[in-house]
């Protein structure tokens, strides 16, 4: 069912790289219009997964309504149907609060999920999704172009989890994931606004460089520990999220987990060139170049 009403504040959507500033443009936003925020990121559903996912502050949380934070233990399956039945739900509470909801984040699958509808696509059984699970990504990319060459055209051919849902759907139900993906089902928002927030290609490698400095200097090697006493390494080496892999691994060996850092900013620097691949992709994104390193003025078109 779409939440859109001639009488509802339209969403606002920033989305873009990791450490483009979506939060921080986000949290001034919702200041300005006494609007919500719901993050739209794969990782900051963990809970527990904290400092190294960006999730807001405690006091930014008290202070604005957040949704899309803390929704499953860390380690638990979450999928993007999942992610939609919550939003979906939160962006229903708001309209009837009368907020405005501003989604941040840079998750594309879950934007598209949003503003597009979700794919119906059937789940294949157990035994083929283990046996995916254990190929690398080179492998998959043979897999799926031998069942379904022109399905490697749409996807991010970098992503093991899109390459192994692409089979799967292939061959357990004989149909291509297109196919399905054309036959989805009305979107929970049709009617709202979306800018890429964007920086200098260099001034972005350096706010992303920053970022991590900040994560480590905030306690994410703690944080690491205590997923670690929690719920094993293994656990924790599995963890989707960029840089707790790395952590992990370097206590495990008793190396110093600062010694990760650099690894962490090149794979954060690959991550954040993904998503734009990805978001080049939206033809319904209104691109905003921020010009200094810093946050400026909020003086840019989001309510005009």
């Amino acid at each position: 069912m779409s939440l859109s009403s001639s009488s509802a504040p339209t969403p606002i959507f920033l989305v873009g790289a990791t450490a483009a500033g979506k939060s921080e443009l986000g949290l001034a936003l919702a200041r300005r219009t006494g609007g919500a925020i719901l993050a739209m990121d794969a990782m900051q559903v963990y809970r527990g997964a904290d400092i190294g996912t960006g999730k807001p502050t405690p006091a930014e949380r008290a202070e604005i309504p957040h949704g899309g934070l803390d929704l499953v233990e860390f380690g638990s399956n979450f999928d993007v149907a999942q992610y939609l039945k919550y939003a979906t739900e939160f962006l229903r509470e708001q309209r009837a609060a009368g907020r405005r909801v501003i989604v941040t984040g840079g998750t594309g699958l879950y934007f598209r999920a949003l503003t597009r509808g979700l794919c119906e696509a059937p789940q294949g059984p157990d035994e083929l999704r283990v046996e995916l699970a254990a190929l690398s990504a080179e492998q998959l990319r043979e897999r799926l172009k031998r069942v379904d060459p022109a399905m490697l055209e749409r996807l991010d051919a970098s992503n093991p989890r899109r390459l192994s849902r692409a089979i799967e759907v292939m061959e357990s139900t004989g149909r291509s994931l297109r196919a399905w993906q054309e036959e989805t089902p009305e979107p929970p928002v049709r009617e709202f606004r979306a800018f890429w927030i964007e920086r200098d290609k260099n001034v972005l490698r350096d706010r992303i460089a920053r970022r991590v400095g900040a994560m480590f200097a905030a306690g994410w090697v703690g944080e690491v520990r205590g997923l670690v006493a929690r719920y094993g390494a293994e656990a924790v080496r599995a963890f989707p999220g960029i840089g707790y892999r790395e952590i992990a691994e370097a206590l495990a060996k008793g190396a110093a987990p600062e010694s990760a850092q650099g690894d962490i900013v090149v794979t954060t620097r690959q991550y954040a060139k993904r998503q734009l691949t990805w978001f080049n992709r939206e033809l319904n994104l209104q691109k905003i170049m921020l010009s200094g390193p810093e946050m400026p003025p909020l003086e840019v078109p989001f309510l005009s």
